[in-house]
């Protein structure tokens, strides 16, 4: 028992948590205490660091930010396309049937609360972009003579990011130096994603499929594939003696399989099993279902899986096909089937554990560009929008300025949250409404 006991305290996962909590601890202590290098916030501790904000001078010292206006054009670029995709996420609504509208938690890129973000390497790509993102604000301020009165960490049990604190006399400042300041952040996330992706790349290349076929990723309880001891990580490389070479193929087959049929199904690890299919519809409660054969298994098609995770696209649809599958892969890579590569494909460069965590760091930052560059007031976005907003309408008498204003960015705020909200309510009310018909 003792011995079981030290090999849990010298788990690295167990001693990482276990320091953060005891600085963490620590922190509130001192800030109880009236230390001004520390200073609660909520639930989360602020650890001010004045070698923080020297350290960030001395960055934008390299450089007047000749890059600031490339910063301005990636704001606006990820401002427009993150709202054509919500735009067209919505639009999409309308047609979805409400038992497979989103959960609510998977509009929160939160590791902990969305159940698609894995713990730890959630907070390991959530904390590395919020501290670029601050880093990025603070030489942008520093590169314009406007150096961060402070600068340090956000703990809540566990680092979480950095902050960076503008001087009094940034309220005051030009409005294109506001716009190049608040785009700084949405820039590094972008700027953090392409790194990660050449790196992934490069982690990936040479990583091949074990066999050909699709990977078994879920299997459901009381299915015919849970009874025939089909498990996660296995590879189906035929049924009825058809060849399953991808997702298409596989699915092909299926779909002339009829319930109540004996199926016979390979696997790579050169098992074969034979089950008997259950109604897809006792599963899904969809009447087009009914009759049609049914495994019980979540599969991935490996070639795509492993394009989308290398990010090495095959090009289609021309140079903007390509720019948009790029764009996408964060999104359409499949969180469910990373505890399984192992199974799937021979060992890239590194690790996995390093391919795992590159790979969130990189959807992280995607996904931390994209909605501070949306125009929602308090982000970057928006306050950006605003500032260049209040500088397009300068001839206007200051009152009536402020009004229009704050008219535009509220009713762009409230429009582009109703957007992100339309594919969970939307489903949702179009039944209700139908429902009480």
């Amino acid at each position: 028992m003792g011995a079981q006991h030290c090999l849990v305290l010298a788990d690295p996962a167990t001693v990482a948590l276990v320091a953060c909590l005891l600085v963490y601890l620590y922190a509130m202590w001192r800030s109880f205490a009236g230390d001004r290098r520390f200073a609660l916030y909520g639930p989360a501790v602020l650890v001010r660091c004045s070698r923080c904000a020297e350290a960030i001078k001395r960055l934008a010292a390299f450089g007047r930010l000749r890059a600031a206006w490339l910063g301005v054009a990636a704001w606006l670029a990820g401002m427009v396309v993150g709202m054509a995709m919500l735009v067209e996420s919505a639009a999409n609504s309308f047609a979805l049937p409400p038992e497979q509208a989103p959960s609510p938690t998977l509009l929160i890129g939160l590791p902990g609360i969305n159940p698609l973000i894995p713990l730890w390497y959630g907070l390991l790509g959530l904390a590395i972009a919020i501290a670029i993102h601050e880093l990025a604000h603070g030489i942008a301020l520093a590169a314009n003579r406007l150096p961060a009165k402070s600068a340090g960490l956000v703990l809540l049990g566990v680092p979480l990011g950095a902050f960076v604190e503008p001087p009094e006399e940034f309220q005051n400042a030009k409005p294109s130096v506001k716009v190049k300041v608040f785009s700084a952040g949405p820039f590094a996330n972008f700027t953090t994603t392409l790194l990660t992706i050449l790196l992934l790349s490069q982690l990936m290349a040479g990583v091949r499929p074990v066999a050909l076929g699709v990977g078994v990723v879920g299997v459901l309880q009381g299915s015919p594939a849970e009874l025939a001891n089909i498990k996660p990580g296995s590879i189906i490389v035929a049924v009825n003696e058809s060849k399953v070479v991808d997702l298409e193929s596989f699915l092909a087959v299926m779909s002339k399989a009829r319930a109540g049929s004996t199926a016979t199904i390979a696997l790579n690890d050169g098992r074969v099993v034979k089950l008997t299919l259950a109604d897809k519809y006792d599963f899904t409660k969809n009447p087009e279902d009914r009759g049609q054969g049914f495994i019980g298994v979540s599969v991935v098609d490996l070639k795509q899986l492993l394009d989308e995770m290398s990010f090495s696209p095959t090009i289609s649809g021309g140079v903007l096909g390509m720019l948009r599958k790029l764009l996408l892969i964060p999104f359409s890579m499949n969180p469910s089937a990373l505890p399984y590569l192992q199974s799937f494909y021979t060992t890239p460069s590194g690790s996995w554990e390093v391919v795992y965590a590159t790979a969130w760091i990189a959807w992280i930052n995607l996904a931390a560009g994209l909605t501070n560059a949306l125009p929602i007031v308090p982000f970057d976005g928006g306050s950006a929008l605003k500032v260049a907003l209040e500088a397009t309408l300068k001839g206007i008498p200051e009152i009536k300025k402020k009004r229009i204003v704050d008219l535009l960015s509220t009713s762009l705020s409230l429009l582009t949250v109703a957007l992100i909200l339309a594919p969970v309510v939307v489903p949702r009310l179009r039944a209700l409404l139908l429902g009480s018909l």
